[in-house]
């Protein structure tokens, strides 16, 4: 997470920035990061393997090639389809066209949400293991991927969606910052901090009704998809 040297958004210099795309732009970083905590959650429980969380997934791939995490091949399905949910959604982005950058991109991630809630279905949510679980996997991995581009920065301030490792560390630094900065940059540093406490705790938060959400393993990624696709209710128009 980084700052930018201006105090508010800049809404023509910068496409991903969630106060140019979205309406309620705090809500719409809740409602992500709360999100990928309670999709990332069920993904670790059933298939062994996170879908948001891929500094987690390197960690648990080293582990298994180490001969002590068997759902390994989960974990590599994952960060694999989530680096092509990233690649390809940033390209279709940027491609000219009719639509807001931001509109196509939530259609990306809708989509490829709706696929891993009709495979996890299909497929039992992995329930016998093996290629099935490995696909699911890869099928989350996905839809986490394309999520992660929806946007990269609230007000000028670098947030992440499904990464918050980085949401830490640059917490305490801003944390720092504010009680003994400079005067000039505390007001700023306040604000960042406001941010990452609100993502980290969505994205816990997140991952709490995941795992109360077990008891109904089918639909996890269904409601996920319902929230990511209420979205569109909150997106900017006439711009």
């Amino acid at each position: 997470m980084g700052d930018s040297a201006s105090a508010r958004p800049s809404f023509t210099a910068d496409p991903q920035d969630v106060y140019r795309e979205f309406r309620h732009p705090l809500l719409v970083l809740a409602l992500t990061t709360g999100t990928a905590g309670f999709v990332d959650a069920f993904a670790f429980l059933h298939y062994g393997a996170f879908v948001a969380n891929q500094s987690g997934n390197a960690v648990l791939l080293g582990i298994g090639l180490a001969g002590r995490h068997a759902a390994w091949p989960e974990s590599a399905a994952s960060l694999v389809a989530f680096a092509v949910g990233t690649g390809v959604v940033s390209q279709v982005r940027t491609a000219p066209g009719r639509w807001s950058q931001s509109s196509r991109g939530l259609a990306c991630t809708v989509l490829a949400m709706a696929l891993w809630t009709a495979l996890n279905v299909l497929l039992d949510y992995g329930r016998q293991g093996g290629p099935a679980r490995v696909g699911l996997a890869a099928a989350g991995g996905l839809a986490m991927g394309a999520l992660a581009t929806l946007f990269a920065r609230t007000a000028g301030i670098t947030t992440a969606v499904t990464y918050q490792s980085g949401t830490v560390a640059k917490l305490g630094e801003r944390i720092g910052r504010w009680l003994v900065g400079p005067d000039t940059g505390r007001s700023r540093a306040r604000q960042g901090t406001f941010l990452g406490l609100l993502a980290l705790t969505c994205y816990a938060a997140g991952g709490g009704l995941g795992t109360v959400a077990q008891q109904q393993p089918l639909w996890v990624p269904a409601w996920g998809t319902l929230a990511l696709a209420s979205l569109s209710l909150l997106l900017r128009t006439g711009r």
